[in-house]
């Protein structure tokens, strides 16, 4: 996996974080005074039961717990893998000059001038030819 892949997923995984522990503290704000209202009356379509909430926080808690082992996860994740070629590495110029020859290839040009223009060996150059060309 991409380390920039894994950063990003790792970045996500906090913003999700961040978000449900301001969600979290919303709702413990926004919790209901006790009223003196008779107790037979069914809550209003916009207030929130205390049970309903009671039940969010757990839920809201199982949520962070389960994100942080994920993030834990990814953050190993990351750790192990080793790193992967950037632009300026030779494997990527090498994937470069195979997509160079495979566009080559499928123009018609012969493994001769693939190889010599792509800079790779005249076998790989004919091995493309071969699966690209039109024929």
């Amino acid at each position: 996996m991409n380390a920039a892949i894994g950063y990003v997923l790792i970045a996500l995984a906090v913003l999700n974080l961040v978000g449900l522990l301001l969600v979290f503290r919303r709702m413990s704000r926004a919790a209901p005074a006790p009223r003196a209202e008779p107790v037979a009356q069914p809550p209003a379509e916009d207030e929130t039961p205390a049970s309903e909430v009671a039940m969010s926080t757990e839920a809201l808690a199982g949520m962070l717990r389960r994100l942080d082992h994920r993030l834990g996860d990814i953050e190993d994740q990351v750790r192990r893998t080793p790193t992967v070629s950037v632009a300026g590495d030779a494997g990527a110029t090498n994937d470069r000059a195979l997509a160079l020859a495979q566009r080559l290839a499928r123009q018609g040009a012969s493994p001769q001038d693939i190889a010599d223009t792509c800079g790779i060996s005249l076998t790989e150059a004919e091995l493309l030819h071969r699966l690209h060309s039109p024929r």
